[in-house]
């Protein structure tokens, strides 16, 4: 008797791979109004996002999954499209109108401003994917709650920091997933983001997603 050949873990959208990795030549250019910013050796459309530099990576998945990194193109498009992290289709309820989301001690921030919301850098889940991503990812064996949200907006990076030097060139700080919000104009030209957080709006438990596709 042959033993049934083990179930393949799909690997969710947003996981980085391998062969995604891109070189990263940077340097500090002089603003137009003065001061320093950031920015690649061969500028690019799509370098900037929501006012900030974003790291370069390739959108192939190919290669090993890099399962403790996340594909920064993917994230951040599902942040703002409000795509389901695990299989990238849209994750907005058709019912409801409103957006699935697994929430973790890790990845979420309370705001003291906004008791009913928050800041999270974990794109969202699709009903139809929670029950799979509830079984399959170790974090979230360790801590989750299965909210719902009205809404959902760009409000800061976790990023990678930079200082001038020597010339022109850039030199890392050593700074590694720093939280910058996208108001800091102090920050931000020194910033190479890698991870989009948004706020949350109107966040309500929904114990009821976790056993329905």
């Amino acid at each position: 008797m042959t033993s049934a050949a083990p179930t393949q873990l799909r690997v969710p959208y947003v996981i980085a791979h391998a062969d995604e990795v891109a070189p990263q030549r940077l340097r500090f250019a002089r603003r137009p109004l003065g001061g320093l910013r950031l920015a690649y050796d061969d500028p690019r459309r799509g370098d900037m996002a929501c006012g900030v530099l974003r790291v370069r990576v390739l959108n192939n998945r190919q290669g090993p999954p890099q399962w403790r990194k996340l594909n920064t193109l993917r994230q951040w498009r599902c942040m703002e499209k409000l795509l389901c992290q695990v299989c990238g289709r849209a994750a907005t309820d058709p019912g409801t109108g409103r957006i699935p989301w697994i929430m973790t001690d890790t990845a979420f921030r309370e705001l003291p401003e906004d008791p009913a919301g928050g800041l999270t850098s974990a794109p969202p889940t699709c009903r139809a994917c929670i029950p799979e991503a509830l079984a399959t990812c170790p974090q979230l064996r360790i801590s989750q709650v299965v909210c719902t949200v009205a809404r959902a907006e760009p409000a800061a990076v976790l990023a990678d920091m930079f200082t001038p030097g020597p010339g022109p060139r850039a030199t890392p700080t050593g700074e590694h997933n720093v939280e910058i919000s996208l108001r800091d104009e102090v920050l931000l030209p020194y910033t190479l983001a890698t991870q989009l957080i948004v706020q949350v709006h109107d966040l309500q438990p929904a114990p009821y997603l976790v056993n329905q596709g």
